[in-house]
C-alpha cells in the first residue's frame, strides 16, 4: 500500500515516478515481517536456530534464492534491505538508529519475491539481513560464523561496504571464502555434485565518488595480489587472503551507491522523492542487477527449495559450533564426518545381501570390493580441495579405512561364529548318523560305509563353510575312524554268531520239522566247522581275515545291501518267501501221495 500511494503522487518528477513504481512491482514482500533464522547464544561466539525462522523456510515450495547482505555493524545493511523491500523502517528491518535492539544474528523477510521464470516455475527471492561485524561485546569468531553461514546459503552475498574497501574487510571475509572454497570443490570427476554451488557476491560501496576511477577499479585494486620481493610472510598471507578471495562466487561484481541524504538519522522518514536522484536511480540499478543475479541456489546437484534451505542452515550452524574457534578444516571435517558414517553404512548395508558362513577366501574377496567402493565414495563426495583440507580429509580417509577394517573384523567374527554353529550342527548329524548305523538288525559294511560317506558328502561338505570347516571336517574323521573301528570288530563277531545260529537251527529244523536229512547234515557240517576251526587258528583275528571268511562276507553283503534295493530286509524277505513256497509245496506233495495209494488197494 505504501509503495501505491508513493506512484500516485503527481509532485514527482516522471523519472522518480518510474523507478519508484518499478520498486513496488519488484518488492512483493512488503506485507512481509522479519523473523529471526539464526540467534547468538548468549556469552558464547556460537548460533542456534530459531524455529520460527526455519519454518517460515520450510513453508516455501518451489525454488529459492537467498539473497543475504554482510558487512560492518552500522553500515546502513538494514536500510538497503528496507529499500529493496521498498518497506518502510517501522515495519522492516531494524535499523540501528531507530530501534534499541539492532539485527542480532540472521533475519529473514517472511515474504519471499516471487519472480517468474521461464518454465513458469516462480523463484522465491529470500532477503535475509545479518548482525554486522565489530559490533560490541562480540568476538572475531561469533563474525566467522556469520560471515560463513551467509557465504555458504547465499544465492548473491551483497557485501555492504561503506567508503571504500579496506584492508580489515578483506581479512574480515576472508575465512567465510576460505570456508566456501572448501565446501564448493571437491576431488573427483566434474560429474560429482557439490554441497552447495557458489553463487554471485556484489561488492556494494556506499559513498560519494568523485571523478577518476570507477568502484569495480576501486575493488580490483584493493584485492590485487601485492609485490613481495623479498618474500614476506604477512605480505605472503595478504596475497593468500586475496587469491582466496576470486573463489568466493563465480560472479563478483563491484556497484557503487551514493549517500541516499546526507541526513543519516532521518533517512527513515523519507521517501524517494526527498532522497538524492543519483541514489534513488542507482537502487533501482542494483535492484535490477540483484534480480539478473538471483537464481535458484543449486544443492548436491538439485534445486534448493525452502525445505533444503533450512535443513542446510541447521546443518552449517551445527558444524561451526563444534569448535570455539571454527577453521576451514574443522566445519568441513564436520561434512566429511557425516559422509565417514554414510560410507560405513553402506559398506555394512552391502553385506545384507550375503548370508554367512563363507571361505576366508571368499570373505575377503567380498570385503576387498566393499572396501574399494566405500572408498571411491568418500574420494568423490568429499568436501575440501586445497592442500590443507586435502590433508584433513585424508585423516579422516585412513579413519575410515581402520573403521571399516573394525567392521571387517566384526563380520569375520560373525562368520567364525556361524561357521562353527552350522558344522557343529552337520557333524552331529553324521555323528548320529553312525550311531544308528551301528544298532541296526542286519549289519552290513557296504551300508555302513555307503550311508556315512551319503551323509558326509551331501550333508556335511554341502552345508559346512567357513573357517570352522577344517576344524570340524577333523573332528568328524575321527569319528568315523573310530566307529568305522568298533563297527568291524562287532560286524565279524555278530556274523560268526549268526552263522552259529543258523547252523543249530537248521539242524533243528531239518531234523524236527521238514526231515530233510541232507540239509540236515549240511548244517552239522556248518555246526562243528564253525566250532572247530577257531579252535585250530591262533585268534579269531586270523580267521576274520582268511579267505572263506571274506568270501562269506561277500555273500552275506550281497544278500543284505546290494545295488538294487539298498535294503537287505527286502530280499532277505524275497528269500525267505521263496524258501516257505518251496517247502510248502514239498509238504503238500508228501501228504498227497498216501491218498492215491489207498485208493489204488480199494480198487484191488
Amino acid at each position: 500500500m505504501a509503495a501505491a500511494s508513493r506512484c500516485g503522487r503527481g509532485l514527482q518528477p516522471p523519472f522518480l515516478l518510474l523507478l519508484s513504481c518499478l520498486g513496488a512491482l519488484w518488492a512483493e514482500g512488503a506485507e512481509g515481517r522479519p523473523v529471526a533464522v539464526v540467534l547468538p547464544v548468549v556469552s558464547t561466539s556460537r548460533l542456534r536456530v530459531d524455529q520460527e525462522g526455519l519454518k517460515i523456510l520450510q513453508n516455501i515450495e518451489g525454488p529459492v534464492a537467498p539473497v543475504v547482505v554482510i558487512g560492518p555493524y552500522r553500515s546502513g545493511k538494514s536500510f538497503l534491505l528496507n529499500q529493496l523491500l521498498n518497506v518502510s523502517c517501522d515495519s522492516g528491518f531494524g535499523v540501528g538508529h531507530t530501534r534499541n535492539t539492532q539485527t542480532k544474528g540472521i533475519w529473514v523477510w517472511s515474504s519471499p519475491v516471487k519472480v517468474p521464470t521461464r518454465d513458469a516455475i516462480p523463484l522465491s527471492v529470500v532477503y535475509m539481513d545479518t548482525e554486522g561485524f565489530e559490533s560490541a561485546g562480540k568476538s572475531d569468531s561469533y563474525d566467522d560464523r556469520i560471515f560463513a553461514l551467509s557465504a555458504i546459503m547465499s544465492s548473491v552475498l551483497i557485501y555492504n561496504l561503506p567508503e571504500t574497501v579496506r584492508e580489515s574487510d578483506v581479512e574480515k571475509l576472508s575465512f567465510a571464502i576460505e570456508l566456501a572454497s572448501g565446501l564448493y570443490n571437491t576431488q573427483g570427476s566434474a560429474s560429482n555434485h557439490l554441497l552447495v554451488e557458489p553463487g554471485s557476491m556484489i561488492w556494494l560501496i556506499q559513498r560519494d565518488f568523485l571523478t577518476g576511477k570507477t568502484v569495480q577499479q576501486m575493488v580490483d585494486e584493493s584485492l590485487a595480489q601485492v609485490d613481495n620481493p623479498y618474500h614476506d610472510k604477512d605480505i605472503d598471507q595478504i596475497n593468500r587472503i586475496r587469491k582466496s578471495l576470486s573463489l568466493v562466487a563465480r560472479n563478483s561484481t563491484a556497484f557503487g551507491l551514493t549517500q541516499p541524504h546526507l541526513n543519516r538519522t532521518g533517512l527513515c522518514s523519507m521517501g524517494d522523492a526527498m532522497l538524492d536522484e543519483g541514489y534513488v536511480r542507482q537502487k533501482a540499478q542494483l535492484l535490477q542487477l540483484v534480480r539478473d543475479l538471483a537464481t535458484p541456489k543449486i544443492m548436491q546437484g538439485s534445486i534448493m527449495t525452502g525445505k533444503r534451505l533450512a535443513e542446510l542452515i541447521e546443518r552449517v550452524v551445527e558444524a561451526l559450533n563444534e569448535r570455539d574457534i571454527p577453521s576451514v578444516t574443522s566445519i568441513v571435517d564436520s561434512f566429511n564426518a557425516e559422509l565417514v558414517h554414510k560410507c560405513i553404512q553402506m559398506y555394512v548395508a552391502n553385506w545384507a545381501d550375503f548370508d554367512l558362513p563363507k571361505d576366508e577366501d571368499i570373505l575377503g574377496d567380498i570385503h576387498a570390493t566393499f572396501l574399494q567402493s566405500a572408498m571411491e565414495y568418500y574420494d568423490s563426495h568429499r568436501f575440501g580441495s586445497s592442500d590443507e583440507l586435502r590433508e584433513g580429509g585424508n585423516v579422516l580417509r585412513d579413519g575410515l579405512a581402520k573403521q571399516l577394517e573394525r567392521e571387517y573384523d566384526t563380520k569375520r567374527t560373525a562368520n567364525s561364529l556361524k561357521s562353527l554353529e552350522i558344522c557343529e550342527s552337520l557333524e552331529r548329524e553324521c555323528e548320529q548318523t553312525l550311531e544308528r548305523l551301528q544298532a541296526m538288525n542286519l549289519p552290513s559294511k557296504k551300508k555302513f560305509v555307503g550311508e556315512f560317506s551319503r551323509c558326509e558328502e551331501l550333508t556335511f561338505d554341502a552345508g559346512c563353510k567357513g573357517p570352522a570347516l577344517a576344524k570340524q571336517k577333523a573332528r568328524l574323521q575321527a569319528a568315523w575312524k573310530r566307529e568305522l573301528g568298533r563297527f568291524e570288530k562287532d560286524y565279524n563277531d555278530r556274523l560268526y554268531l549268526g552263522m552259529v545260529i543258523v547252523s543249530l537251527a537248521g539242524i533243528v529244523a531239518f531234523r524236527f520239522i521238514f526231515k530233510v536229512q541232507a540239509m540236515e547234515g549240511v548244517c552239522w557240517v556248518l555246526f562243528v566247522f564253525l566250532e572247530g576251526y577257531p579252535r585250530l587258528i591262533e585268534s579269531q583275528a586270523e580267521m576274520y581275515s582268511s579267505g572263506w571268511w571274506t568270501a562269506a562276507v561277500r555273500v552275506w553283503e550281497f544278500l543284505v545291501y546290494n545295488l538294487v534295493t539298498k535294503s537287505g530286509c527286502l530280499m532277505l524277505a524275497c528269500f525267505g518267501l521263496f524258501f516257505l513256497w518251496r517247502l510248502g509245496l514239498r509238504i503238500r506233495r508228501r501228504k498227497g501221495a498216501p491218498k492215491r495209494d489207498s485208493g489204488r488197494d480199494l480198487d484191488v
